[in-house]
Formats: structure tokens, sequence, C-alpha cells
């Protein structure tokens, strides 16, 4: 499978491209600077700007799958955590106007299945514990404006006639990869348990390649 990751150097979209070249899929990375992007076999770098619409239809073009791993800048570890908290303060819009770009694209391009990093603060808490719906209350209060933000890029992709799948994870960190992740529709996790970038990224490639029953759900991934 042909599958394109836009955001290829962020903390997720470094690790969605290895997970998806050690499990044999030809990948094109999507990054504003290609160069910082190392070179693999199987692997095509292509510049894009999520928010520069005409420079997405070219660069996703020959995918059968397009991943999006966008989103507020969170930093290298070890300062990644409090960078975070910085970024969701003042999020920018990259989430609202990027995600349409994006899904322009795939429709230009005759990309079908597209796959979109959001997070688990957008969750109604319904299938979650007490204590955490609580909790993500609290943080939707706190980080509002990143939860506009990604809010109204879901409602764009939850509109549109591709073959969607939204993964929500949980709070991410600079971790060793633990492959005992929970994911799925509505999956209980704890959504204040850091879960490593890497198996985010680990979630987001088989969403793309080997969930069918995943299309059209929201998918929380987490502990």
């Amino acid at each position: 499978m042909k599958i394109a990751i836009i955001g290829a150097t962020g903390g997720t979209g470094k690790y969605a491209v290895e997970r998806a070249l050690e499990q044999g899929h030809e990948v094109i990375a999507v990054a504003r600077r290609p160069e910082a992007v190392p070179s693999a076999e199987r692997l095509t770098v292509r510049q894009g700007d999520v928010l520069n619409a005409s420079s997405l239809a070219a660069a996703v073009a020959g995918a059968d799958a397009v991943i999006s791993c966008i989103g507020p800048s969170s930093g290298a570890a070890p300062r990644g955590i409090l960078n975070t908290l910085t970024s969701n303060f003042s999020p920018g819009t990259v989430m609202s106007e990027g995600i349409p770009n994006i899904v322009e694209a795939c429709r230009r391009a005759g990309v079908k299945r597209f796959v979109m990093q959001s997070g688990i603060g957008l969750s109604s808490g319904q299938e979650l514990s007490a204590g955490n719906r609580l909790l993500l209350g609290v943080n939707r209060r706190v980080f509002s404006k990143a939860i506009r933000d990604k809010s109204a890029a879901e409602q764009v992709v939850r509109r549109s006639d591709l073959e969607w799948v939204i993964v929500r994870p949980a709070g991410l960190s600079h971790t060793a990869s633990d492959p005992n992740y929970t994911a799925g529709p509505s999956a209980r996790i704890a959504p204040f348990r850091p879960l490593p970038f890497a198996d985010c990224a680990d979630c987001l490639i088989r969403a793309a390649a080997a969930e069918p029953a995943w299309v059209g759900q929201i998918v929380n991934v987490g502990k």
C-alpha cells in the first residue's frame, strides 16, 4: 500500500513514517521542510504546506491513503511536555485551516482513505470513567482554543465523502513504545496516562491499512 503521511517530521509523523516502512508499505512523506526527512528505501519525500492548498494535491498524488499528523507544535524531547502545554494554550488555526485543505487535496488526487490524528480531549467522556469525564471537562475549559480548532477540523472530516477514520490519542509522550495499547471505536482508555508517540503512529497505520471496520468511526487509543 502507498501511504502519504502529512506532518512527517512531527512528533507522531516521524514514527508513522518509520512504522509504515517497517510494515513494507511505500511511503510519501509530506513536510514543509522535506530536507529534514531522512532518506530510506520505499520512501518518497515531497514538499507540502497544509496552509497552502495548492501544494497538497500534487504532494499526495498516487497515494492509496493519506494520514494527517498535523497539530500545534509540541517540540522535541525532553522539553516536549512543556511545549505541548504552551502550544495548546495558543494553538493557532493549523487544524481548522489545514484539514479542509487536506480533504480537498484527497478529493482532487482521487484518494479515498483519510486518517486524521485528533485528541481525546474532544471526547464527551461517556465511554470513560466518571473521574476521567470530570478531568476531561476541566481539560476542555483550560485548552478551549485547541479544542475548538480540532473540533472544527473533525467536523470537516465527518462531513466529507472520504473513507475517514479519526484517531483520538490520549496525552502523548516521548517514551519507549509499548505494543500493549488499547484502540478502537469508543475504547475505554485512561486519557491522562501517557501514550508513546510511536504507539499513536502504529494506530494511525492500522487505521489506514488494516482496520476496515474503523472506517467512518472515531477511534480512541491509549492505555
